[in-house]
């Protein structure tokens, strides 16, 4: 009998033993699996975070991504257009976007308008007319002031020195009067600094000079927009005058997009016009100290871009 009750003891000391064993098996199951849980969620957000960076967004530690665009007019105020502008940027991933013609855009709704698609720093300075904009994930610093007549803006993101310019869209004389103002504040920064210059130029390059100056359909549409356009003046007796973009090749400036490509492509018109008088203004510009760290360079064009501006937009990516 003190037997039976001694295995009846055993086997039950036994049973609640193994209890406790697959109870404890059990929660480690279920907290692992919910810790696992909780990490893919975690990251699964953290990559689709708007405003999160733009190497935690690509996944790409070493690489800097800018943006350069004349948006034509703010959007032209298109509201749908705006939003559909939110959700392209989006698969592009820059770290930073340039603007040219931010027209109806005061600081404030900048401020708003970059905020929703997680970029938390802005600059601009005036807010009349055609102004040009700046937006970043990183701060923007070294701010300097800027001559009133020019659309420029001249500040740093982290080791970069950023000019965002459009120049004059009337003349030559004028473009290469405000290139030159500009580049002469750019003497002002040591040559081993990384310097950026980007924006609507509106003036063709000498480096693409056998795509204009060969073409007779070309110079004669240049030829008609003289006359249609009282005070245009591409012409300088008789011939496209590339001086403003020439000042920028003497002071060992590269055009990004031509670095290593010998053929053409404009930037402008879009699918927006239909006047065929094909161009490439818009630019990337790199100092010598950055030509090392390019990695690529072109220009956006797809179904979004071929209708938002008449302007297509630039990039260039970098090595960190």
């Amino acid at each position: 009998m003190v037997a039976k009750l001694k295995n009846n003891n055993m086997n039950k000391q036994l049973f609640f033993f193994k209890c406790t064993i697959v109870s404890v098996l059990l929660s480690a199951f279920v907290f692992v699996s919910c810790q696992k849980e909780k990490i893919e969620q975690t990251t699964a957000t953290t990559l689709k975070r708007p405003g999160a960076s733009m190497t935690l967004a690509t996944g790409n530690t070493s690489t800097f991504k800018v943006l350069s665009y004349n948006i034509y007019e703010g959007f032209r105020a298109d509201s749908a257009r705006i939003a559909k502008f939110r959700l392209w940027v989006d698969t592009l991933q820059p770290a930073a976007i340039a603007f040219q013609e931010m027209k109806g855009f005061t600081k404030a709704s900048l401020q708003t308008f970059a905020e929703s698609m997680g970029f938390n720093y802005t600059l601009m300075h005036h807010e009349n007319g055609l102004p040009v904009a700046l937006i970043s994930k990183f701060p923007i610093t070294d701010i300097k002031s800027k001559p009133s007549t020019l659309h420029l803006i001249q500040a740093k993101i982290l080791d970069y020195h950023f000019f965002v310019i459009h120049l004059n869209p009337n003349t030559y004389e004028k473009r290469k009067e405000e290139i030159g103002i500009i580049l002469n504040r750019a003497k002002l920064i040591p040559k081993t600094e990384k310097v950026l210059m980007m924006g609507d130029f509106n003036n063709m390059s000498p480096q693409d000079s056998s795509f204009y100056d060969n073409n007779e359909t070309k110079m004669n549409l240049v030829r008609a927009s003289e006359i249609n356009n009282p005070g245009t003046k591409v012409l300088n007796n008789g011939k496209i005058d590339y001086s403003t973009i020439q000042s920028m090749i003497d002071e060992d400036y590269h055009d990004s997009w031509k670095l290593f490509r010998t053929n053409y492509d404009k930037s402008a018109p879009t699918k927006l016009r239909s006047h065929g008088n094909f161009t490439r203004i818009d630019y990337i510009w790199m100092n010598g100290t950055l030509v090392s760290s390019y990695a690529n360079s072109y220009l956006v064009k797809d179904a979004f871009t071929d209708y938002a501006s008449d302007h297509y937009p630039m990039v260039l990516i970098l090595n960190r």
